[in-house]
């Protein structure tokens, strides 16, 4: 019986993906972000957050249930759900490193009632759900008539007959010397109350219980054969167990598994949002910009500030961004440190993440869907490099301009200043004006004023600081012009260090 993708709208695999410049997953800290998403990525879910995808249906299809998956009560139902999926699988897991026959097939057993178990009261909790996507109403169907028919019934009523049949064995064992005999269960006297009584004249209490056994620990040397002697007393129960092993080697529905895995992108990635998200910024899922409609997103953060170690609960300044109209590049400029380059990730965290269907780092957002990511960031130079580290930065700022399109995104940090500020002034220009002519979104971070000037296409951004002591950076990104100020004038003025001032005292010395 075919199942429901949760991932595809269609049974096929979209191929319509969003291509992301190989640089850019470690410019924007994306592997650093998706290795906290998927931590010990027990259900392999890297690679489905590292391929984002461009085509609108299946962006909208991942959307509506992120959405369900948005109610606390929707979401518990899942998560009970894949709490007992995974004990099924950890059991499989356990059996395979099992060697007594029995052993085996009893943890088979186990794990065939746990899913037995988890699927029916999933089952059951879906149909009070108030569920509205499309993906997750038609599985609704699927395994409420998955649950109903006879494969299912089936299963359930072979699980209970050997489970019925294996609790019933009983059995005795007794010391004889340093023998231990295994018989059936007759009339044995029960002597335990009487040993404790008179050994309690030795002022000896009640027996220390030992270390708790695990249901995981494996059996030793001498339950194995204590294990096959009752085997031999219940010939007819093992051969039940041994039946059913045989007969549902693979009992679990291969779409119900693979519901599991992929329903774990969701739940996974909502678990994450639950981390890092806080009372002063959220995320959200993001309506969707046709081409030329305006892009905004307010209260936005870089994921991966905030993923870091301890980092998790501290402050993180939001910053809002817009484009609307003729505007395509953001230019941001101001001081060192002031949170630029933290912006400009974040930008291309946006496009990122929407493009994969997901919630974004921001209270809201309408973002586009990119055919292309891109990001040009300074690199360090390289001995072997005969040409330099400006002639790297020409070839690779070529590469990108030639496979830009109107629906790609480039983000560009601190480019061209190998060189002279006149010479990167000219560059950075002829570099920008073919980025409007393209219809590209940019942001690009720079020390260079004058692109912030360049034109209705352009929007200037300016990491602020603080008006009382303009030493001290705030973060925040403003929409404003760029007002020249560099960090290093403000501080040669705040410790009397301009040419005026130290010229005034070399004269005042002479």
């Amino acid at each position: 019986m075919p199942g429901v993708s949760m991932l595809w709208p269609d049974s096929a695999a979209s191929s319509d993906r969003l291509m992301v410049d190989s640089g850019a997953v470690t410019d924007l800290h994306l592997d650093r972000i998706i290795a906290a998403i998927v931590g010990a990525d027990e259900y392999r879910l890297r690679a489905w957050f590292s391929e984002p995808v461009r085509g609108p249906e299946t962006v909208r299809y991942r959307q509506e249930i992120f959405a369900d998956l948005a109610d606390d009560s929707v979401r518990e139902v899942f998560d009970a759900f894949a709490a007992g999926m995974r004990g099924t699988l950890e059991r499989l897991d356990w059996q395979e490193r099992l060697h007594h026959p029995q052993q085996r097939q009893s943890w088979q057993l186990g794990a065939a009632a746990e899913y037995i178990e988890a699927t029916a009261r999933f089952a059951e909790a879906l149909a009070g759900l108030p569920l509205a996507s499309r993906a997750l109403t038609r599985w609704r169907g699927f395994l409420t008539d998955y649950v109903a028919g006879p494969d299912f019934g089936r299963l359930a009523t072979a699980v209970h007959q050997v489970q019925r049949a294996v609790s019933s064995v009983r059995y005795s064992l007794r010391i004889v010397d340093r023998t231990l005999e295994v018989g059936p269960v007759g009339a044995e006297a029960d002597f335990s109350a009487a040993i404790a009584k008179l050994f309690s004249r030795f002022g000896v209490g009640a027996p220390r219980p030992g270390r708790p056994r695990s249901e995981w620990d494996d059996i030793n040397h001498m339950e194995e054969q204590i294990l096959d002697r009752v085997a031999a007393l219940h010939p007819r129960v093992f051969e039940q167990l041994a039946e059913f092993a045989r007969d549902h080697g693979q009992f679990a529905d291969a779409a119900v598994m693979a519901f599991d895995r992929e329903i774990q992108f969701y739940l996974t990635y909502l678990a994450f949002v639950r981390r890092v998200s806080g009372t002063a910024r959220a995320m959200c899922l993001p309506q969707l910009a046709t081409r030329g409609a305006p892009m905004h997103a307010e209260g936005a953060f870089d994921l991966a500030l905030v993923t870091r170690r301890g980092r998790v609960d501290t402050e993180v300044v939001c910053n809002d961004l817009r484009l609307s109209g003729p505007e395509r590049v953001l230019v941001v400029t101001g001081p060192n440190q002031g949170g630029k380059t933290t912006f400009a990730r974040t930008v291309g965290q946006l496009i990122y993440f929407a493009a994969l269907g997901c919630p974004v780092p921001a209270r809201s957002a309408c973002l586009p869907l990119t055919d292309r990511l891109f990001t040009h960031f300074e690199r360090a130079e390289r001995a072997t490099d005969p040409d330099g580290r400006l002639a790297e930065e020409l070839l690779r700022i070529r590469d990108t301009l030639e496979e830009a399109t109107a629906d790609s995104v480039i983000i560009l940090n601190e480019s061209f200043s190998a060189t002279s500020t006149a010479d990167a002034v000219r560059i950075g220009g002829d570099v920008l004006e073919r980025i409007v002519e393209r219809g590209a979104i940019a942001v690009w971070v720079t020390f260079f004023d004058e692109l912030a000037r360049s034109g209705p296409a352009t929007v200037s951004m300016v990491a602020a600081t603080d008006p009382g002591d303009p030493s001290r950076r705030t973060f925040r990104i403003e929409r404003r012009p760029a007002d020249g100020h560099a960090h290093a004038v403000v501080l040669a003025e705040r410790f009397g260090l301009t040419y005026d001032l130290v010229t005034a005292r070399i004269a005042a010395c002479g």
